[in-house]
């Protein structure tokens, strides 16, 4: 009661707000003298939580005069600062009334609230990264470190916002406690929608943060959806004719037909189309697509129709024509369409009937007989020549028409169709024609074969690789099928365009359109097994087809080339790809550019390789500088330099075949242009330029596939080309 009397204090207000950085607010503190003497005082004020400092308020007066006892003096408490820098919210300040002459205080207690400050945040927000990467149906976490920079805790709201509600999983907030100068991470899961909802692309997302003061923050991300998926083609039917019902009566009407192409879009990324028709027969044709370039949306079926118009003769046989049709993609970072290529069969009549021709022929006949000859039904595209086969000696070839056909050789060297297809076996070709005799068949398959090999030493079996991916085996002297290998794991239908066996017989290598390379290996006299024991590929972005395989002499490198006039040496102990480093005048090296066949120069490192620029190239593998390191997905393949001892032209037209004969003395070349030349090489392997080429054949079609053998003074040569016939030579350097 004795020190209530002797101060009396008061506040003009109880409770007061201010915001940093604004205008400064005050407030009055008055005091009575209730004691007996004079008496001056004073006022000090802190705020709970803060330090001694006091600059963040002024006072007037500082000091008191005297007063008498009964009088009254009042002091204004003007704030010109927060007492608790970065602090928001509620604050009790403390006043302390005292006199130097009294021995008694009074403490009076203030409300103070400090409001935000537009300018102040005490909030930070941080992504780990600002573009974060998702395939369709699949979860993404994005986590969000929020950090309170603040002196008191804060309560914060956490917001996804632009991106669709139904890509998070969960809610689209969050609420977080965070303690003062602390921070936390909260995380949102996002799963965009299958593929055929949401284009590939990326999609702006905002994280904003909101604490209970007000504090607004926010980052901005990129969430990138993923290309997946593939574009499905289909043409049926496949084959049609034209006219479409054969007539008895000449019909001259119909001179078109449409095919209906349907791609089904089974990707997230939305594409135009752009349609190639290929085939010597497409240049014979007028081509019209309705429409020319269809748009194909997500998740849908889209038809395009493919008219073709082919010269229809009035009077003749009907024409088969064969197109292989090639989408492009306007997007091409999910490859091509599946399948890449279709093929389209169309069978034009000629006006005049069929039978009218018929009758004439048989008059023809009648008055002069003329055998048919043994021939193959379409493109021949692999030989394959044989001393030892035990039908010494022996032609092998295989074609588009899927069958395997043998050749004996007469003593004039003339080619005669040997042996034949088991009793009641005889059945059309894909080409859905009849062969016209069972005389030097082998076998019939179901798809083109592209490749051909005879088993080394014993040569009394034979490989065939397929349009389909498959290695279909035969025994030569029986005619008997005896097994088929497939890679369990390959789900295409990844054509084989060459087969190298290893001198032993033991290893066998397969080369596919795709640039893989599988190996399979076999106990001595058993099959091979029917996994392969290695698969060689290159990085999906450096795929090419390799169309040529080539096996070192010391059978340590094993070359493939192909598509893009690539060229890759595989280390045969490790598996390693390099990329042979081509010379800067090795032009043109887009889609269509090629080499087309790669072979080694007998017992030496020389490396030979014919190109689709009518090239021949000779490298020296032994001098070849330390391969590169290797290099990053977005570069290129490990590149290696070796010395090129010679590059000459060959032809204005692809060269196709290569070989080089046993005494090293000859390359022979063929290609597009029909001519099978030799050129004499020096004894450094470079070619005598200065000397014309032999010209061993000169023939009107293109010349897809050589082989030779020894024999007497010279050498056995095979060829065949795109007539369907298979011919033989002789080649003897001295005469």
């Amino acid at each position: 009661m004795l020190a209530s009397s002797i101060i009396d204090a008061s506040l003009t207000v109880q409770n007061i707000a201010f915001r940093p950085g604004g205008p400064s607010v005050s407030f009055g503190v008055s005091v009575i003298n209730r004691s007996n003497q004079f008496a001056s005082f004073q006022l000090e004020i802190k705020a709970a939580g803060a330090g001694e400092q006091s600059n963040w308020y002024q006072l007037s007066p500082d000091v008191s005069t005297a007063k008498s006892p009964g009088d009254r003096t009042d002091f204004q408490v003007e704030i010109l600062d927060s007492p608790l820098p970065d602090f928001v919210g509620i604050v009790n300040l403390m006043v302390r009334v005292f006199s130097p002459h009294l021995s008694e205080e009074r403490r009076l207690v203030l409300r103070l609230t400090l409001e935000p400050n537009g300018e102040l945040n005490l909030l930070r927000i941080g992504l780990p990264t600002k573009r974060f990467q998702v395939y369709p149906r699949n979860v993404v976490d994005i986590p969000v470190t929020v950090k309170n920079v603040g002196s008191q805790p804060s309560e914060v709201r956490l917001q996804c916002a632009e991106l669709e509600s139904s890509w998070l999983v969960g809610s689209c907030e969050r609420y977080i406690e965070i303690p003062a100068n602390g921070e936390t991470t909260a995380t949102f899961q996002c799963q965009p929608p299958r593929a055929d909802r949401v284009p590939s692309g990326d999609y702006l997302f905002i994280i904003i943060a909101k604490s209970h003061v007000g504090s607004i923050v926010e980052v901005q991300g990129i969430l990138e959806v993923l290309p997946v998926g593939f574009m499905q083609f289909e043409v049926q039917p496949q084959q049609q004719c034209i006219p479409p019902k054969r007539p008895w009566l000449p019909n001259w009407r119909s001179r078109s037909s449409t095919f209906q192409l349907m791609f089904k879009n089974n990707s997230n990324l939305l594409q135009t189309l752009d349609l190639e028709v290929r085939g010597q027969d497409a240049k014979r044709c007028q081509i019209e697509v309705s429409p020319e370039k269809p748009v194909l949306p997500l998740g849908e079926i889209t038809s395009t129709n493919l008219t073709l118009s082919p010269r229809r003769p009035w009077i003749g046989w009907p024409r088969k024509l064969k197109f292989e049709l090639k989408p492009w993609l306007s997007d091409p970072r999910l490859g091509s369409s599946d399948p890449a290529t279709q093929i389209l069969f169309l069978k034009v009549f000629p006006i005049v009937p069929l039978w009218l021709l018929v009758v004439l022929l048989l008059i023809i006949a009648a008055a002069v007989f003329r055998p048919t000859p043994i021939t193959h039904l379409a493109g021949v595209n692999a030989v394959r020549l044989s001393g030892t086969s035990g039908r010494s000696p022996l032609v092998m070839s295989v074609s588009d028409d899927c069958s395997i056909r043998t050749w004996g050789v007469t003593d004039w060297g003339t080619l005669t169709a040997q042996g034949s297809l088991s009793k009641g076996t005889l059945a059309k070709t894909c080409t859905d024609a009849q062969p016209n005799s069972s005389k030097g068949l082998l076998a019939i398959t179901q798809q083109a074969i592209r490749s051909l090999a005879l088993i080394p030493v014993k040569n009394n079996q034979v490989f065939a690789g397929l349009e389909n991916g498959t290695v279909q085996v035969w025994d030569i002297n029986t005619g008997k099928g005896l097994y088929t290998l497939k890679d369990p794991k390959d789900q295409t239908s990844d054509r084989i365009l060459d087969l190298m066996f290893t001198r032993n017989s033991l290893t066998l290598y397969t080369s596919y359109g795709s640039g893989t390379i599988r190996s399979w290996q076999r106990p001595r006299d058993v099959r091979f097994d029917s996994k392969p024991a290695k698969v060689l590929k290159v990085p999906d972005r450096f795929a090419y087809q390799a169309w040529s395989l080539a096996l070192s002499p010391d059978e340590k490198i094993l070359v493939s080339a192909g598509q893009f006039k690539r060229l890759v040496l595989w280390d045969v102990a490790n598996s390693q790809p390099r990329q042979l480093k081509l010379s800067d005048n090795a032009q043109n090296r887009g889609e269509n550019d090629f080499f087309w066949d790669v072979s080694f120069a007998p017992n030496t490192s020389i490396l030979a390789a014919s190109d689709s620029d009518g090239y021949v190239t000779l490298w020296d593998l032994s001098q070849c500088q330390k391969a590169a390191r290797k290099a990053s997905p977005k570069e290129q393949l490990p590149q290696q330099s070796c010395e090129e001892r010679a590059r000459w032209k060959v032809s204005n037209t692809s060269v196709r075949n290569i070989l080089f004969t046993p005494d090293q003395r000859w390359l022979i070349s063929a290609g597009d242009d029909g001519q099978i030349l030799a050129w004499r090489l020096t004894a450094n392997f470079t070619p005598d330029l200065t000397q014309k080429p032999k010209q061993i054949a000169t023939l009107s079609s293109r010349i897809t596939s050589l082989d030779l053998i020894p024999k007497e003074q010279g050498v056995w040569i095979a060829s065949g080309s795109d007539d369907a016939q298979v011919r033989l030579y002789r080649f003897n350097p001295d005469e």
